[in-house]
């Protein structure tokens, strides 16, 4: 019982954590009346994440700052009351209702660690809440919408380094690549294995069209990058590379005048790109995963080794999600029924992230002992041989930073005072 009422508590999260010594509807009253407040701008919220990049990227990276791009569904089917929500027909029959998250995080080019939040959008129904753009064509797609997005980054963020934006398979479009290059951007993709590159053959002395899953194969183990832990087993990365170019028409689907769907082709630019294959090897030498790659990162410096290791570093936009989620703030439990002051919210926690990775990403002896400390104030279990994660780190903070508020309220010599009295009521030690 009492494990299904924390739980609970939870999961009911309309405002920001009750404080002690506080009314809880007066301090849910405020927070709704602070996200609300039309004078509390998305502008004003997002400025202390754009002045916290601005202040650690160029101490964290040396060329190039990695921008690992994903989208995420925001489940909100049991939110009726919820304005905007966007319903979507899945495959037998499902629907999904909610809204689309669409967001990038800073990584170092060094380290691979998050640095921060660089952008945010949100997807309804009727409005794209965003960071970067008020006027967000509601019509785009994912990839055109990240095109706009890319352009925007350098106008946004004041840095000297260049991006990388790194996307994971659905990247895998040629419409999309030229609109990058054309747009002067670096890329870092994922490829599909159907996906025809051109490729010139060694042994036939001919360039030739081929499948990226078919090149991969003709492609040796190359070079051996380093061993890793992989779905908790542990693997070698091994990378190689050639040369491709890619000539294919764009392809998309267009609605005739006869109210047909039609497959429209445009011809466009040729381009000339390093296609990297980075395989996944256990200890019997068995392939037990490979990523195909795609850039036009033609840097003398960078190698294959450190663009695969680059695509490595794109999960931790996927842990950013699991902490925004499922393992750490229950975004799909809000209960803010205006998208725009979830949203707002949602912005207030990005600094909250940014606290955990700072903890995380610190080498010092002192950072070691503060990361251990809160470890065992978060009462999370660590797997076997990992320091620690995230979602514990968050926790432990969470934890603490209560803590201390309870030290404020209360002195040590009431705390034990308090336990004394507890123990004559239940009737044993605690």
């Amino acid at each position: 019982m009492v494990k299904s009422a924390i739980n609970a508590q939870q999961r009911a999260t309309n405002g920001l954590k009750i404080l002690l010594g506080t009314q809880p509807m007066t301090q849910v009253q405020a927070n709704w009346r602070f996200l609300n407040n039309p004078k509390v701008t998305i502008k004003e919220l997002y400025e202390p994440l754009k002045e916290h990049l601005e202040k650690e990227i160029p101490t964290q990276c040396d060329k190039y700052l990695l921008a690992a791009e994903d989208w995420s569904h925001l489940d909100y089917k049991k939110h009726s009351s919820k304005k905007e929500l966007k319903s979507e027909k899945r495959k037998e029959n499902c629907m999904k209702i909610g809204y689309d998250y669409q967001g990038a995080i800073a990584l170092s080019d060094r380290t691979g660690e998050p640095i921060g939040v660089l952008d945010h959008n949100l997807k309804t129904a009727e409005n794209v809440y965003s960071t970067y753009d008020e006027n967000i064509d509601m019509n785009l797609t994912h990839l055109q919408e990240l095109r706009v997005r890319a352009k925007y980054m350098n106008d946004i963020i004041d840095t000297e380094k260049r991006i990388v934006h790194i996307v994971d398979r659905e990247s895998d479009s040629i419409a999309f690549m030229r609109g990058l290059i054309e747009d002067n951007q670096l890329l870092l993709l994922r490829g599909k294995n159907n996906s025809t590159v051109n490729y010139y053959d060694m042994k036939s002395k001919e360039t030739i069209s081929i499948k990226q899953s078919e090149l991969a194969d003709k492609l040796s183990l190359g070079t051996k990058v380093k061993r890793i832990n992989y779905k908790k087993k542990k693997v070698t990365i091994f990378v190689n590379e050639c040369t491709v170019t890619i000539s294919r028409d764009a392809t998309k689907m267009v609605i005739g005048k006869d109210g047909k769907k039609k497959l429209h082709k445009t011809k466009g630019k040729t381009l000339t790109l390093r296609f990297i294959v980075e395989r996944l090897l256990n200890d019997k030498m068995e392939v037990v995963a490979q990523w195909l790659l795609l850039s036009n990162v033609f840097d003398e410096d960078i190698d294959a080794k450190t663009l695969a290791q680059w695509y490595y570093y794109r999960w931790k936009i996927e842990s950013y999600f699991k902490l925004l989620k499922s393992s750490g703030f229950n975004l799909e439990e809000w209960q803010q029924k205006e998208p725009l002051a979830l949203f707002k919210r949602l912005l207030i926690i990005s600094n909250a992230c940014i606290l955990v990775w700072k903890i995380a990403n610190d080498n010092s002896d002192t950072a070691n002992a503060i990361r251990d400390f809160l470890i065992s104030l978060s009462g999370k279990q660590i797997q076997r041989g990992v320091d620690f994660t995230y979602p514990a780190l968050l926790s432990g903070l969470e934890n603490y930073l209560s803590t201390l508020d309870l030290l404020r309220q209360f002195s040590v010599e009431d705390i034990f005072k308090m336990r004394d009295e507890l123990v004559d009521i239940i009737g044993f030690e605690i």
